[in-house]
């Protein structure tokens, strides 16, 4: 019996024993669950602030770079404002020069022109040639001035023989104009008809007397295709 007890008696003891070791044992399992509970939870919350500071970051740089295009915009669009001023202006001056180009080159073609044309049509230096004489004879206190212009297209004929020619002529008048009756190389012939009325002394009067004359001109040109008239013969109708 009292053997019985005493087996009792141990066997309570390691029941007891067991029981607070496995109790110990489930609160260190416990503990440690907390812990590691514990420890997630701050990975976690680190893990979150950085994701935060990164998500800042991102967002700092997004609005400088929307800052700074609109700077960079202006500072282009300045730029494209004075290239294109630049090139403008640029057209501008090419344009005139150009203009000026067209016109000096359009203003040798007309004196070219010209050149030809009196080389090819030596009647002008004729007609030209009448003008003077009319406008000697028409215009008063101009005779001398006009039969020294006429006396440039008839340079053999001297100006004091000119001016005695039609000293007394009151009107002068071309019947005809004048054309070319041949033509070669630098020497024509031109022929026209005129009417001429002159004042001559008749029986100690003053008088009137109105010609009609055929006048052949002999023409020669120089190299820059001038005309001029070296001789001429009339024969009266």
């Amino acid at each position: 019996m009292s053997n019985y007890i005493k087996y009792i008696a141990v066997l309570s003891i390691v029941v007891f024993f067991a029981g607070c070791t496995k109790e110990r044992e489930e609160q260190n399992k416990t503990s440690f669950q907390i812990l590691a509970d514990k420890e997630k939870e701050l990975n976690d919350r680190e893990a979150r602030v950085k994701l935060k500071e990164i998500e800042l970051e991102e967002r700092e740089k997004k609005l400088g770079m929307v800052e700074n295009p609109t700077s960079q915009q202006n500072t282009t669009q300045t730029d494209t404002s004075t290239a294109h001023l630049q090139n403008l202006t640029q057209v501008q001056k090419d344009s005139v020069k150009k203009v000026e180009a067209e016109k000096k080159k359009e203003k040798k073609k007309e004196i070219q022109k010209e050149i030809t044309k009196k080389f090819e049509n030596p009647t002008s230096t004729v007609k030209d040639y009448y003008e003077y004489i009319q406008r000697g004879i028409n215009e008063s206190g101009n005779f001398d001035a006009n039969m020294k212009k006429a006396q440039k297209y008839f340079p053999s004929r001297p100006v004091d023989k000119l001016k005695s020619g039609y000293k007394s002529t009151k009107q002068f008048t071309v019947v005809e104009e004048p054309k070319v009756l041949s033509q070669k190389d630098n020497k024509a012939s031109v022929v026209s008809k005129v009417k001429q009325t002159q004042v001559v002394k008749k029986d100690g009067k003053d008088t009137e007397v109105t010609k009609t004359l055929t006048v052949t001109y002999n023409l020669t040109a120089n190299k820059n295709g001038e005309w001029v008239i070296t001789g001429n013969s009339v024969k009266e109708e």
